[in-house]
């Protein structure tokens, strides 16, 4: 949503889709999780299509049986996919990426894509205290 509350982009799809999920070939180490299918689009990632997860997707994300790297837009919506990240054992990036990048569209935009992948793998965190304390740094 932007600031004047207006939708970025309209979509629809059945519940508990998983975008991109099925280009997640199974010699991957780990899958990139991301709000938005344009981000998931640009580090060749999957998409939860928002900040929730439902029962369904869970359901789906775990079934790749590989570390998952949620990546949440820097803002308040953000949170609740780390909290889905922090229930469920999932490792968090949050790169030090200028204040002016909010997600994985803008960091592709600025810095490229090889540098992206690498500064999410590069800053990925597992640990549970850290995932809290950088949001507090992350969350705009």
């Amino acid at each position: 949503v932007r600031p004047d509350g207006k939708p970025k982009y309209l979509t629809s799809s059945q519940p508990g889709y998983v975008y991109n999920l099925d280009n997640q070939h199974f010699s991957r180490e780990f899958g990139i999780v991301c709000e938005g299918p344009i981000d998931a689009l640009y580090v060749d990632g999957i998409s939860v299509l928002g900040a929730d997860i439902s029962e369904g997707q869970l359901m789906l994300l775990n079934s790749l049986q590989r570390e998952l790297i949620i990546v949440p837009d820097r803002d308040k919506a953000g949170l609740s996919l780390v909290e889905h990240a922090l229930e469920n054992n999932w490792s968090v990036s949050m790169p030090p990426w200028d204040s002016d990048v909010k997600d994985i569209s803008d960091a592709v935009t600025k810095y490229g894509r090889e540098l992206t992948l690498y500064s999410i793998v590069k800053y990925k965190q597992s640990n549970q205290l850290k995932i809290k304390l950088g949001m507090k740094k992350w969350i705009k």
